[in-house]
């Protein structure tokens, strides 16, 4: 790297990167849910415009909301078509050549990932950063039931990878696959798409160091069996929980290491950082293909605010 590109929000810069955009893009959640307003109310001095936004369950619906920096609602519109509407607002709101920070804390990632290939390679901000809040802890499981492997208590169901990512599809072709999966807390998810898309090979990624040490042995517990059974336990890498600068390069280094031999299917299940990583990535790489499995989170699945993050992304514009 030639110059810092990921800052911890402190009190004693706060006030600098509230100056540093005018325009703040974040999910639609409740007010209460502590890690979804930290990042906004950690800015002192911005005086910009907020939009929030929420899509359907598969991401081809979205709604939105716009804010002034006092809270005072501007605009509120639900049922667009995430194509092409999110482009023609985007570009009705002048985001082109503005400076801009999406939230990608409670931002749901069917828009995350064409939002990013939006304003990297269609819809260019002068400047875009990104802003993410680290939790303390996330919810367990009151209640065990029997034959349940889940230990977090994370998503309400998961809609499935059947369903292209929009922005993202394109024809399979008759090559074989290898699939490179950052992955969390959930057994389920990566066992599932693996099934679905039966790849040649597998390689898990996992955070470490991760937000809270010991999380990334977790992510390897709860997915073992997966991992047992694809035989590619000694095929795990790491990348830096809380960094998509380093799962950028990942992906680049195990793409070109590998795209001679097979298709390359990235399926971001970890973190937010980790899956905004995997949008860049793919966004300046299109012979990848992006497979996600859209689950419908949790209300208040975290608990408490470790600390909050802030990354300049703008070297991507293209």
């Amino acid at each position: 790297m030639n110059y810092q590109e990921k800052f911890e929000i402190t009190s004693a810069n706060a006030s600098h990167f509230s100056k540093q955009f005018e325009i703040l893009i974040t999910g639609w959640r409740d007010e209460d849910e502590i890690r979804h307003n930290y990042f906004r109310k950690s800015l002192p001095d911005f005086k910009g415009v907020i939009y929030s936004f929420d899509t359907c369950e598969n991401a081809e619906r979205f709604n939105y909301r716009t804010e002034s920096n006092e809270g005072k609602i501007i605009e509120e519109v639900t049922g667009k078509s995430l194509i092409p509407d999110l482009e023609k607002l985007l570009r009705d709101k002048k985001i082109t050549g503005s400076n801009i920070c999406v939230d990608i804390t409670t931002l749901k990632q069917g828009i995350l990932f064409i939002l990013t290939n939006l304003l990297i390679n269609r819809v260019k901000p002068a400047r875009f950063f990104a802003a993410y809040t680290e939790p303390v802890e996330y919810k367990k499981r009151k209640i065990s039931v029997l034959g349940e492997t889940e230990e977090y208590d994370l998503y309400d169901k998961i809609v499935g990878s059947s369903n292209p990512v929009p922005g993202f599809t394109k024809p399979q072709s008759p090559r074989d696959i290898m699939l490179i999966a950052p992955i969390g807390f959930d057994s389920q998810r990566l066992q599932t798409i693996y099934e679905n898309i039966k790849p040649r090979s597998i390689i898990p990624i996992v955070g470490f160091p991760s937000f809270v040490p010991g999380w990334n042995l977790t992510a390897i517990k709860m997915n073992f069996m997966v991992l047992k059974g694809a035989e590619c336990i000694d095929m795990v890498k790491t990348c830096e929980a809380a960094s998509p600068f380093e799962m950028f390069k990942l992906l680049e280094e195990e793409f070109h290491r590998h795209n001679h031999k097979y298709d390359i299917y990235i399926s971001p299940l970890g973190t937010r950082p980790h899956c905004l990583g995997a949008a860049l990535f793919v966004s300046k790489n299109r012979s990848a293909y992006l497979i996600y499995d859209f689950p419908v989170e949790k209300k208040y699945r975290s608990e408490s605010v470790l600390k909050a993050d802030i990354y300049n992304v703008s070297k991507f514009i293209a």
